[in-house]
C-alpha cells in the first residue's frame, strides 16, 4: 500500500515523468483485452445464532465454478473497523478515501428509494429514514442516500452521523415542492437535499416518471457501485424500496453494441458489470412494509376481495441471492431489517480465484462456497455473469463518461488525486496523478502500452454541460519511464483549465480502456484556485 503523502509529494516532484509519458502518447485506436481475471467473493460466516464465526483458514473453503472445483489464490479475514480521517491539504482534491484513512474497512449504503416507491407507501418509509437516522450511534459508518428524480447524498461515510440525525430532527420543511431544485450543488446541506426529496416526492414520481424509472434507477445503481468499488471489505447496498425494476433473473447477458439510431447503451448490462466488479452485496426491503393477506377493490357498492402483487418477492430474492445479500418483505420494522444488513458487515473473508473456463460469453457461471465447519452458515452470491470486455469502440467510452459526469457520487475504481493552483489568465492548472497499480498495462514489442480516456467537465448552477476537454491517451512507455511511473505510485496528467462564467464544479474523469475502470473527482468552483 503507498504511503498517502508520498503520493503527494509525488504530484509536486513527477512533472518530468509526466512529460515523458505524454511526450510518448500514440494517438492511435487499439483495443486492448484483459487476458486474466479474477472471481472475488465476499463471504461472511455466522454461526446458528447469527454470530460471525472469525477462525476460518483457507484450507476450511472450498469453490466450485459450475460444478469444477478452483485453486483459491486470494484469502483474507476482515473485520469492520473505523479508522481516523486524515484531512487533505488545500486545494486537493481525491477520490481515494481508502487511501486517506477516512473509509471504514466495511461500507453500507442505505438507499431510500422514492422514485420506484407508490405515492400510497412514501410516508412509512419517510418515517423509517428519520427513525432509523435517530438511531445512529457514535463511530457508525454508514452512507445514507435518497432517490428521487436523481440520487441524493444525505450522508457519505466521511460525514458525523449524530450530525444528520441532528439535521433531520430538527428539519422544518420550508422549501417548496420543485423537481427543478439542484442534485450537484455543493452548498446544499443534508437537510435541504431531504427537504428537495420530499419535494419531489409530493409529483407521485412513480408514476410521473412512468417511462424512464428503470433507466434512472440502472443509472443511480451504477453510480453507487463505482463510488464503492475502491473500498475495502464488506459492501453493503440495503436497497428500501417498492419496486426493484433491475431484474437477475435472465440465463446471460447480451454485449454492449450499438443500437442504430440510439446513442444509449444498454444499462443493465452495465449495471451488472458495475456491482460485480464492486462485489456489491444488494440487500433488498419492501418500503410497503406489512402488507395485508387480502385487500378489498372495487366500488363500495360490488367490493371485491384480491390477493396482494408478491411476484415483486421474487424479484427481491433472486436479487438478493445473486448478490450476497438479504431479502426483506412482509416485515414492518424496517429498521431492525437494516441493522440486521449492517451487522454483516462487521466481519467476512475474502476468497478469489481465477476461473479456469475459457467462456467469457456472457452466460450465468453458478458458484458453490463450501466450508469444513458444520456450525457455519455462509452468506455469499451464488454465481457471476462471464461477461466478455467492455468494447473499446468511441461510442461505447463516450457513453460511459457521460453517465458519470451527472453522478452526484465520485466513482473509485480508478484512483486519482487532483491538485488545483493558479495560471496566468485567470486559468487553473490541474495536476491529475492517476495511480498506476489501478492501470492495465501490456507488453507490445519492448513497450508498456495503456489507454486511459481523461475529461474535465464544468457545470454550472442549472446543473447544464458548460465545456468539457475530452483527450483519448494512448500511452507507450519504454522500460525506465515505465519503472519511473510504477515506482512513483502513478503517472501525472496535467490539464489547464478556463472556468467559463456562472461554473459551479470542475468535474475531472479518467478510464482505463482495457479494464473498465472508471475514477472521478468533483471540484467546487468559487472563482478562486487558492
Amino acid at each position: 500500500m503507498l504511503d498517502f503523502r508520498s503520493m503527494l509529494r509525488g504530484i509536486a516532484c513527477g512533472g518530468a515523468v509526466a512529460i515523458c509519458v505524454l511526450a510518448l502518447a500514440a494517438q492511435r485506436e487499439q483495443p486492448f483485452r484483459a487476458t486474466t481475471r479474477m472471481v472475488e467473493l465476499n463471504v461472511v460466516a455466522s454461526d446458528r445464532e447469527g454470530r460471525p464465526v472469525e477462525n476460518l483458514a483457507q484450507e476450511d473453503f472450498t469453490i466450485l465454478d459450475g460444478g469444477r472445483e478452483e485453486r483459491i489464490a486470494v484469502f483474507r479475514f476482515e473485520k469492520a473497523a473505523v479508522r481516523a480521517p486524515k484531512p487533505l491539504p488545500a486545494g486537493v482534491y481525491s477520490n481515494r478515501i481508502d487511501e486517506l484513512g477516512s473509509a471504514p474497512s466495511a461500507a453500507t449504503v442505505i438507499l431510500f428509494d422514492g422514485l420506484n416507491t407508490p405515492f400510497a407507501d412514501q410516508a412509512y418509509a419517510r418515517d423509517q429514514i428519520l427513525k432509523f437516522a435517530g438511531q445512529l450511534r457514535p463511530g457508525d459508518r454508514v452512507a445514507l442516500y435518497v432517490m428521487g428524480r436523481g440520487p441524493r447524498v444525505l450522508q457519505d461515510f466521511t460525514d458525523d452521523p449524530l450530525r444528520l440525525a441532528k439535521a433531520l430532527a430538527n428539519f422544518k420543511g420550508e422549501l417548496a415542492p420543485s423537481l427543478e431544485a439542484p442534485l450537484y450543488d455543493p452548498d446544499v446541506t443534508a437537510a435541504g437535499h431531504f427537504g428537495s426529496w420530499l419535494g419531489e416526492l409530493s409529483y407521485n414520481l412513480y408514476d410521473h416518471f412512468a417511462a424512464d424509472r428503470a433507466y434512472r434507477t440502472l443509472r443511480a445503481l451504477i453510480a453507487i457501485a463505482n463510488h464503492l468499488e475502491r473500498l475495502p471489505g464488506r459492501k453493503n447496498l440495503i436497497w428500501v424500496s417498492g419496486t426493484f425494476p433491475l431484474t437477475l433473473a435472465q440465463d446471460s447477458l447480451a454485449a454492449p453494441r450499438k443500437r442504430p439510431g440510439s446513442e444509449k447503451i444498454p444499462e443493465t448490462e452495465r449495471a451488472v458489470r458495475a456491482l460485480s466488479r464492486a462485489d456489491l452485496a444488494v440487500y433488498t426491503v419492501d418500503a410497503r412494509g406489512l402488507v395485508a393477506t387480502q385487500e378489498y377493490v372495487g366500488d363500495l357498492r360490488n367490493p371485491r376481495l384480491k390477493n396482494p402483487d408478491t411476484s415483486g418477492q421474487v424479484v427481491m430474492r433472486l436479487l438478493a441471492d445473486r448478490t450476497g445479500g438479504r431479502a426483506f418483505y412482509n416485515n414492518n420494522d424496517l429498521a431492525a431489517a437494516l441493522r440486521r444488513a449492517a451487522d454483516d458487515a462487521r466481519a467476512s473473508y475474502v476468497l478469489g480465484y481465477y476461473p479456469s473456463h475459457q467462456s467469457w460469453n456472457g452466460r450465468f457461471r453458478p458458484v458453490e462456497v463450501k466450508v469444513r465447519r458444520p456450525e457455519a452458515v455462509l452468506q455469499y452470491r451464488h454465481g457471476y455473469y462471464a461477461q466478455p470486455g467492455e468494447p473499446s469502440e468511441p461510442w461505447y467510452r463516450e457513453n460511459v463518461l457521460d453517465a458519470a459526469i451527472w453522478s452526484p457520487l465520485d466513482a473509485s475504481g480508478l484512483g486519482l488525486t487532483v491538485r488545483m493552483t493558479p495560471a496566468s489568465g485567470g486559468a487553473i492548472r490541474l495536476g491529475i496523478q492517476v495511480d498506476a497499480r489501478n492501470l492495465t498495462f501490456y507488453e507490445n514489442r519492448g513497450k508498456h502500452e495503456c489507454a486511459l480516456d481523461t475529461w474535465v467537465v464544468q457545470i454550472d448552477r442549472e446543473e447544464h454541460e458548460v465545456k468539457r476537454a475530452a483527450k483519448a491517451n494512448n500511452l507507450s512507455l519504454d522500460a525506465e519511464t515505465y519503472r519511473r511511473v510504477t515506482e512513483a505510485g502513478g503517472l501525472m496528467l496535467v490539464e489547464q483549465v478556463s472556468p467559463e462564467p456562472g461554473t459551479m464544479v470542475l468535474r475531472v474523469l479518467a478510464r482505463d480502456v482495457a479494464s473498465g475502470v472508471l475514477g472521478s473527482v468533483t471540484i467546487p468552483w468559487k472563482g478562486s484556485a487558492n
